[in-house]
């Protein structure tokens, strides 16, 4: 079972102009991160803080209520959730999490890295993660039927297949965040997409 109380602190940004095209994906843990046209979800484990700043849309609003909505009820309820519509900054839950990016320590310069394709499939009786590619990655690669993990060195995607299962879509964040910490750039954003809002992950599937 989850140990929520020691959950790593994830920050989330959702970004878009309408519902259907707004695209949710986890940002560094810097008040750098913040701006004032999109909407962010602190999300702290047993506290899930959302965050609507001055110019932000009302469907990004709607999008991350839904999302915040969603975690507390994987988490059985558990989870106090909370607004901030002011400042974030000037909030004390905030700011004991989030960093200064300009004094954090240079990090080396990462080594090469290859792009991957990780199936996350429930098709045996259980969900696992199984590498389908390495290298290149094709479009037609990608099963409706799955979730992805679409790794493609600068940007991470998980990819949800338009019949992909309860559970693949359920599990296809927390196993990119599990796949993600494990490579030689633990700290890249990754970003949901659904099967027909995906055109930003095929633009760069195809470079």
């Amino acid at each position: 079972m989850l140990n929520l109380q020691s959950t790593k602190p994830r920050l989330y940004q959702f970004v878009g102009t309408t519902y259907a095209n707004t695209v949710v994906k986890e940002v560094g843990l810097y008040r750098q991160s913040l701006n004032k046209e999109d909407v962010f979800v602190l999300d702290k484990g047993l506290q899930i803080i959302q965050i609507n700043t001055p110019d932000c849309d009302k469907d990004e609003k709607v999008k991350a209520m839904h999302f915040c909505l969603k975690l507390k009820s994987e988490r059985n309820g558990r989870p106090k959730t909370t607004t901030i519509d002011d400042n974030p900054l000037n909030d004390d839950e905030v700011t004991s999490v989030l960093g200064d990016k300009n004094k954090k320590d240079k990090a080396p310069p990462p080594g090469p890295h290859t792009k991957k394709l990780i199936k996350v499939s429930d098709e045996s009786g259980s969900t696992k993660m199984e590498k389908v590619s390495e290298g290149t990655i094709e479009q037609d690669m990608l099963d409706p039927n799955d979730v992805f993990i679409v790794d493609l060195e600068k940007s991470v995607y998980v990819w949800v297949g338009d019949n992909a299962s309860a559970d693949e879509k359920k599990n296809g964040m927390s196993y990119a965040h599990s796949y993600v910490s494990k490579t030689d750039r633990p700290l890249r954003s990754i970003s949901i997409v659904n099967q027909r809002r995906a055109h930003h992950c095929y633009k760069e599937m195809a470079q």
